[in-house]
């Protein structure tokens, strides 16, 4: 049986006392302005993590080490994440935002024995989680960079699990006909929920064809269930990869490829459900732009993306690919970079960096990112992006 994996002896990586000390610059600095007399810089635009770095980036730290894809509970201030326990498998644990452990959820339910629990998903009555279980996961490679790409949904299911940890339903049964399924998203009411599904393997795509499915969400006499799943129509190129619902439910994120475009050349596109009719948001032909996230008002979207980054020759390469989080308004203008990991003239670079989830704080002023970096070693960790607080939710 699992073990709770013990998190107090965790440790910051690299970059963590480094920003420690670069606020304590700053500090120092606006101290001897004040002492001396001396002009002060607003202090609403005083504290910038880090150069190269955006404005509106007060902070930028590693909060859980050795962490993966995460989800906020909204009323009880805590966050859930998978991370491998000391059996080599992912489980999904309770977390303050600051990344200190409460429990793991997942570890003493035999029905994942020997199996990875992912990308966990709360329902906003706060009672069940969606996980992705793989199935058969003694049969793949698994470490960090293949924990990272599609292939990892291969003999994977839906699963509902109580918050507990002591009960868990399966929702989905795909692995038996060759399907494959990722992490899910639940809509901000409730009712629905959302997650990519690959259709099919053969092809000239090394991945596969990916979609979209959309089903209802219900509890029955404590048992929950989804309804006949709804297939949202892929583009063009059949490559589409979910992102999650807008605000008031109305629409969907999707990660598309284009037509006649290679593999890393997603852009995000904004999909009405009524309509049916998609959006496109950004525009980077063979580049990846994905993990798109709404703010909890609907004002902005951040998401993960290679625009910026200078190219590698292959041979320097580590990670499929790489990327750091940018900003843009809901409607896709204004695009600018938030971070700079992929920088090497950067205070915050890690050398190669690519991004595998993301979540806003409820109140809208933080971001936490799921950041696997290849440094002297392969590592991953939740960061947390502190944001100027215009960017909390308005009333």
């Amino acid at each position: 049986m699992k073990q709770i994996h013990d998190a107090s002896g965790r440790s910051a990586l690299r970059a963590a006392p480094l920003a420690a000390a670069l606020a304590c610059g700053v500090l120092a600095s606006l101290l001897a302005a004040a002492t001396s007399g001396a002009q002060q810089v607003p202090i609403e635009r005083a504290h910038i993590a880090g150069a190269p770095g955006h404005r509106d980036v007060r902070e930028i730290r590693v909060v859980a080490p050795g962490a993966g894809r995460l989800a906020w509970l909204q009323r009880a201030g805590r966050i859930v994440f998978d991370r491998p326990s000391p059996d080599g498998f992912y489980d999904i644990y309770l977390a303050h935002p600051d990344g200190l452990v409460d429990r793991c959820i997942t570890c003493d339910n035999f029905t994942f024995y020997k199996q990875h629990v992912l990308d966990p998903v709360v329902h906003p009555g706060g009672e069940y989680l969606v996980v992705q279980v793989q199935v058969a996961a003694k049969r793949l490679k698994q470490d960090i960079i293949e924990m990272a790409l599609p292939l990892r949904g291969v003999h994977s299911e839906l699963w509902a699990v109580s918050m507990d940890g002591k009960v868990a339903w399966r929702l989905t049964s795909l692995a038996e006909s060759g399907g494959a399924v990722l992490g899910a998203v639940f809509s901000h009411e409730g009712d629905r929920l959302l997650w990519p599904e690959r259709l099919r393997t053969h092809g000239n795509r090394l991945l596969g064809s990916w979609a979209t499915r959309v089903a209802t969400w219900s509890v029955h006499r404590g048992t929950p269930r989804i309804g006949k799943a709804r297939l949202v129509e892929a583009g063009a190129a059949g490559f589409d990869l979910a992102q999650g619902f807008s605000p008031d439910d109305s629409a969907i994120l999707v990660s598309r490829l284009p037509a006649g475009v290679g593999e890393d050349g997603l852009d995000l596109v904004r999909i009405d459900l009524a309509s049916r009719n998609a959006v496109p948001l950004t525009h980077t032909p063979g580049l990846r732009d994905d993990v798109g996230r709404y703010s909890p008002d609907s004002r902005f979207i951040v998401w993960a993306s290679e625009q910026g980054i200078e190219p590698l020759a292959p041979e320097a390469r580590r990670l499929p690919w790489r990327s750091d989080l940018w900003i843009m308004d809901a409607d896709g203008s204004g695009a600018q970079r938030l971070t700079f990991w992929n920088d090497p003239q950067s205070d915050h670079s890690l050398g190669q960096a690519l991004i595998t989830d993301l979540a806003w704080s409820p109140d809208g002023d933080r971001l936490l990112a799921t950041v696997v970096s290849a440094g002297i070693e392969i590592e991953q960790a939740i960061w947390e992006v502190v944001l100027d607080p215009s960017y909390r939710r308005q009333p």
